[in-house]
C-alpha cells in the first residue's frame, strides 16, 4: 500500500488471476494485482490550499502546515463528519465533497481525521476487490504519509486488524532499485531473496551500506 502524492493498493499473485484491478508482470514470474489513482496526498494538498488561502491572501505564510494538522487529527476522534477525497478523477469517482457538517466540526482536526477515515475505507475497498477472501496476513505501508502521518496510519490500521511493517526506508525506490541490481548481477538468486536481503540489511543498525 502505498500513500503518497499518489496512492496505489497492490498485491502479489502467484499465477494470473483477472479481476476488477489491473495485472501487471512482476518479477520471478509472479503477477502484481493493483488498483493505482487512489486519493491521498493531492486531495489533502487541496484542503490544505483552501485552509491556507485566507493567511496567503494577507502575506502570510504557513512554512508547515503538517505539524499542526497531524497534532490536532490526532487529538480527534473519528465523529460524524464525513469527507469524500475523490476531488479529481481517480479511482472512487470525480466528484467529492464534505458533508454532515456541524459548526463544532469544522476545525482543521476534525476535518482531516474525517479524510483520513475516508482513506483508510478507501483502502480496504480496494483490498477486498483485489482479494475478496482475505488471504493477506500483513500490510507493507510506503510513501511519506504512511511514514508522516500516525493519524492516517492508526486509521488505515484500524480498519484492517492485520500484521503490518513500514517499508524499510523513506527512499523505496532506491531500495527496490538496489535489490534489483543485486539480482541482475548474479548477488542474490532472485528479486525476491534481493528484496529479502535489502529489507534485513536495512533493519540492523546502520542500515543498508551499499
Amino acid at each position: 500500500m502505498n500513500v503518497s502524492t499518489g496512492s496505489q493498493v497492490s498485491t502479489l499473485a502467484e499465477r494470473f488471476e483477472p479481476g476488477d484491478y489491473q495485472t501487471r508482470p512482476f518479477f520471478d514470474g509472479k503477477f502484481l494485482n493493483t488498483i493505482t489513482h487512489v486519493p491521498a496526498g493531492r486531495a489533502l494538498d487541496a484542503l490544505i490550499r483552501l485552509l491556507s488561502e485566507l493567511a496567503e491572501g494577507q502575506g502570510l505564510s504557513i512554512p508547515d502546515p503538517w505539524a499542526y494538522v497531524n497534532q490536532s487529527a490526532a487529538r480527534s476522534p473519528p465523529g460524524e463528519l464525513t469527507v469524500d477525497l475523490a476531488f479529481f478523477a481517480s479511482s472512487f469517482g470525480n466528484r467529492g465533497s464534505i458533508a454532515n457538517v456541524r459548526e463544532e466540526d469544522l476545525r482543521v482536526g476534525p476535518l482531516f481525521r474525517a479524510a483520513f477515515e475516508s482513506m483508510a475505507r478507501n483502502y480496504a475497498a480496494c483490498a477486498h476487490r483485489l482479494a475478496p477472501s482475505r488471504p493477506w496476513r500483513r500490510l507493507v505501508l510506503s510513501g511519506g504519509l504512511a511514514q508522516n502521518c500516525p493519524a492516517l496510519r492508526d486509521a488505515i490500521l484500524a480498519r484492517f486488524e492485520a500484521g503490518w511493517r513500514m517499508a524499510p526506508a523513506a527512499e523505496d525506490t532506491l531500495l527496490g532499485l538496489l535489490a534489483l541490481a543485486m539480482a541482475f548481477s548474479g548477488r542474490a538468486g532472485s528479486v525476491q531473496q534481493a528484496m529479502t536481503a535489502v529489507r534485513e540489511a536495512s533493519e540492523k543498525p546502520g542500515g543498508v551500506n551499499t
